[in-house]
């Protein structure tokens, strides 16, 4: 009888095994996405933030935007690169446009996945920001 209990108990094990993995994975991959696309949101407003300032532009707001993502992203670097452009897209990208009284600030593409389900394939990132430029009265 106790050999029977405790090859049920095992059948169990391995039956239960695999889904909780997946749930605990899961879990951390939605964890660290959700991270990341907070990250991407909040480099779009700091980019754009930073660009309307005094005139700096969309240079500026790139590079802020990159550079206030860069910590928080898992495996990929963000660059610079707008819809239109010739070059292939990368596969994290940052696009200052400037709108003439506003400057919008826009980030896209993916980021990888810790569990694969679909192989090339990251989950999507998406930012984006338009903030009126600064005029000073003189």
């Amino acid at each position: 009888m106790k050999r029977l209990s405790r090859g049920a108990a095992l059948m169990e094990f391995a039956l239960a095994w695999p889904i909780v993995l997946l749930l605990v994975l899961g879990a951390v991959e939605l964890t660290v996405w959700e991270s990341e696309s907070a990250s991407a949101r909040d480099a779009a407003l700091a980019g754009a933030r930073a660009g309307t300032v005094a005139g700096a532009g969309v240079v500026v707001a790139v590079t802020v935007t990159v550079r206030a993502m860069s910590a928080s992203l898992v495996g990929v670097s963000a660059s610079a690169w707008c819809q239109g452009d010739p070059r292939p897209a990368p596969v994290l990208w940052v696009c200052a446009t400037d709108l003439g009284a506003a400057l919008e600030v826009d980030v896209g593409g993916s980021v990888p996945s810790l569990v694969p389900i679909v192989p090339g394939r990251g989950l999507p990132i998406r930012g984006h920001a338009v903030l009126d430029k600064e005029r000073f009265a003189r």
